[in-house]
């Protein structure tokens, strides 16, 4: 049985890619911060801190090989810069930048040759978007690891895609964007999941780099 890691598994994005490989015989592990969410004999979770490299590395040798590693997990504030305190700043980097380096990191020895990781990243790590400062950074830095990752890893077969939704209906969106009004007009959880199902269905030698997929409600050049 093919095993996955998935952080940020207990809401959002990250629950809906737990159950779209549970519903495909895989052994799903789910680390994130709050309580699980999800009850199944194949799925095992563990409440962590994706930021705090101890606490990662502490599981690392109980979690033990994985075929995939899913990063997931984030935080989103819709500010103008002037209005983000330090605390504000500090928080996203840790979580949407420095979180999935170092459970890249701690994880990549553990991760077996021509394996797949991917990258939840955003419109906001390939663009400029008011109100998105901090996040935006966080995701472009992201976009440019993700990148050098996947040329590194060439020699061990392993893939590394990075995925840049724009809205979706999660409750991230909901309650920091006060300016869609038709949340059901958003992408669904299930779009993402979809899709990172079907890259690591793709053939070993087709190489998927980045996919940016948005709801027609929206428009991104």
């Amino acid at each position: 049985m093919k095993r996955i890691l998935v952080t940020g598994s207990s809401k959002g994005i990250g629950k809906s890619i737990c159950h779209k490989f549970l519903k495909s015989n895989y052994e799903v592990i789910g680390l994130s911060r709050g309580e699980p969410t999800i009850q199944h004999e194949n799925y095992t979770h563990h409440s962590v801190d994706a930021s705090s490299a101890p606490k990662l590395l502490s599981l690392r040798e109980k979690i033990g090989n994985i075929d995939i590693l899913v990063n997931n997990a984030a935080i989103f504030q819709y500010k103008d810069f002037s209005s983000m305190n330090l605390d504000d700043i500090s928080e996203m980097v840790d979580i949407n930048l420095k979180g999935p380096i170092f459970t890249t990191g701690v994880f990549l020895p553990y991760i077996n040759n021509n394996g797949r990781i991917f990258f939840i990243n955003s419109v906001a790590g390939l663009e400029q978007l008011e109100n998105q400062s901090v996040y935006c950074a966080t995701k472009h830095g992201l976009t440019g690891f993700a990148g050098v990752l996947g040329k590194e890893l060439q020699d061990r077969g392993i893939k590394v895609t990075s995925i840049h939704p724009g809205g979706v209906n999660t409750p991230m969106w909901d309650t920091n964007v006060k300016f869609h009004d038709k949340l059901d007009q958003l992408l669904k959880p299930e779009d993402i999941s979809d899709m990172v199902y079907f890259i690591t269905q793709q053939n070993p030698n087709v190489e998927t780099k980045t996919i940016k997929m948005y709801p027609d409600i929206e428009w991104h050049q």
